[in-house]
């Protein structure tokens, strides 16, 4: 490693001293390890049956049918076209909160960039 006052030269480049410090005293990697558990747990249930992938299918084809006049390809008596918005929206929010939560964990990392 190579140094000067504000920063430290490392094999990933380099990184604001005090930042790194700051991350080695307080930062878990393990989170970014978490991270794509809930990765892989959040698209596997995204493409399950019911999952958001069938969802948006869903909500499509209700759309379609009533904004655009296109043929029924959705049964009807399951769930109403705002009730399966809502629904949507909510896991559409459930997947950006944890995202948001993502942003939170990788902040210290992108601190990590020299100042000058």
């Amino acid at each position: 490693m190579s140094d000067s006052e504000d920063t430290v030269e490392t094999a990933y480049g380099r990184l604001d001293r005090a930042a790194l410090q700051q991350a080695q005293d307080a930062y878990d990697t393990t989170l970014l390890l978490r991270m794509v558990d809930d990765l892989d747990a959040m698209l596997a249930e995204a493409r399950a049956e019911d999952g958001l992938r069938d969802m948006v299918l869903r909500l499509h084809g209700m759309a379609h049918t009533v904004i655009n006049g296109a043929g029924m390809t959705i049964a009807t008596g399951e769930e109403s076209l705002p009730e399966l918005a809502f629904d949507t929206q909510a896991e559409v929010l459930r997947i950006v909160t944890m995202l948001q939560g993502w942003l939170r964990q990788i902040e210290p990392l992108e601190q990590l960039t020299p100042r000058n």
